[in-house]
């Protein structure tokens, strides 16, 4: 079990800014994030972005024969969503901020592995709300039950995420992409509403 520290959004976001050696970043317009062969999620403007949230995660990805585990924090502001991932010693990973029409993203070179677009894109399909998303899916449709959401393409099941509690930012989900081959378990730790 991983040992969730606290830390101050900004500061994690400024260590990862001035992350030290082996560090990138990339900066980018971005309206859309294909999140799979054909399909999109068009991506709100920053009027749209009117959550207001902190909240913390244990995410374990499984992809190939690899398996990792890194926390994440998650603030969502009026025009703003920032994602920080700390490795399990606390390091940053990589930070990434999108502000509605920009999405920066800054890590160490051993997280560039990790696409900032469908980490981005995982965030918004796992937690926002289906109301929101079905207008937003392009090639596929968003299939939404009392503790599940099955993405659709031509009626092949391309992602399916599933919640133990019913909501999606108490207990925990599961994320299966079965087109790129990967899955998340995703554990809320943490979740407040400012």
């Amino acid at each position: 079990m991983m040992t969730v520290r606290r830390y101050p959004l900004a500061l994690l976001s400024a260590a990862a800014l001035i992350g030290g050696c082996g560090s990138v970043e990339l900066r980018t317009e971005v309206q859309r994030i294909d999140i799979a062969n054909e399909v999109f999620l068009v991506l709100p403007r920053a009027d749209e972005l009117t959550e207001s949230f902190d909240a913390t995660q244990v995410i374990s990805a499984e992809y190939e024969d690899e398996n990792r585990s890194f926390e994440a924090h998650l603030e969502a502001r009026p025009g703003r969503i920032t994602i920080v991932g700390l490795n399990t010693i606390g390091m940053v990973l990589f930070s990434i901020t999108y502000d509605g029409t920009e999405l920066l993203a800054s890590g160490v070179a051993e997280a560039q592995v990790i696409n900032a677009r469908y980490v981005l894109a995982d965030v918004l399909m796992s937690h926002w709300d289906a109301e929101w998303l079905i207008p937003r899916l392009e090639g596929a449709t968003l299939e939404v039950a009392e503790s599940s959401r099955t993405v659709r393409r031509n009626g092949d099941i391309v992602i399916e995420i599933g919640y133990d509690s019913g909501s999606s930012w108490s207990g925990n989900a599961r994320l299966v992409h079965h087109e790129r081959g990967y899955s998340l378990r995703i554990e809320n730790v943490e979740f407040a509403e400012q």
